[in-house]
């Protein structure tokens, strides 16, 4: 039994299609990403093994020991209480099960904040701004995912060749109505590129672990 608590909707419905003995839950906060995924289930004739479930993770009906495999890809970063969802994740899985857990990253701790409620999710801030997302050290990774986890079984790390890349595509994306979404793998290709280690990072980078628990 397979557990998907990501935004890439993509993932689980193709893993599903793929493994016919496979049974999946889909847990999505986001109302409209959720009725997305919902259209996309039943064209494939996929409900009898997707089950869509409109909750957070950590208030999820799930029972301990539950699942075989969880994916949670550009996920946990924007849960402000990060550590908690993680735990949550690690006690649904059985003895020997997967988690596969991707955040971005950078060689230096960034927290991002917006003047507007992204989501639709969160509290503002007493500033008033809206927590978005966090980007992950090692040591940050150690305190509040490691701590629950354990160190990585595997990991991969891919990055920006020079500061400021993602950046500048996120704000192009943001501001232009035309921008040519059908030339983002040329485009990754080009300006992101394998690390060995995030302190590498001369920007911004996004890290895929494989946890096992035992």
């Amino acid at each position: 039994r397979y557990l998907d608590v990501s935004s890439p909707r993509l993932l689980p419905i193709r893993l599903v299609e793929s493994h016919p003995g496979l049974r999946a839950d889909l847990v999505n906060p986001d109302r409209r990403d959720l009725e997305v995924t919902s259209i996309l289930v039943r064209g494939l004739g996929l409900e009898p093994r997707c089950a869509l479930h409109d909750c957070r993770i950590e208030s999820s009906p799930f029972v301990s020991g539950t699942f075989d495999l969880i994916t949670c890809i550009s996920v946990v970063e924007h849960i402000p209480d990060d550590t908690i969802a993680v735990d949550r994740m690690w006690s649904l899985l059985k003895p020997a099960g997967r988690l596969l857990l991707s955040v971005p990253c950078a060689a230096e701790p960034l927290e991002e904040y917006l003047n507007y409620n992204e989501y639709g999710l969160l509290d503002p801030a007493e500033d008033g701004y809206w927590f978005r997302q966090r980007f992950y050290t090692w040591d940050l990774l150690r305190e509040r995912v490691f701590a629950v986890t354990g160190p990585p079984r595997r990991s991969a790390l891919y990055g920006e060749r020079s500061a400021g890349s993602l950046l500048r595509l996120t704000a192009r994306k943001w501001t232009d109505p035309s921008y040519p979404y059908w030339r983002e793998p040329y485009v990754v290709g080009r300006e992101f590129k394998y690390f060995g280690d995030i302190s590498d990072l001369p920007g911004q980078g996004v890290v895929a672990m494989e946890f096992v628990k035992e």
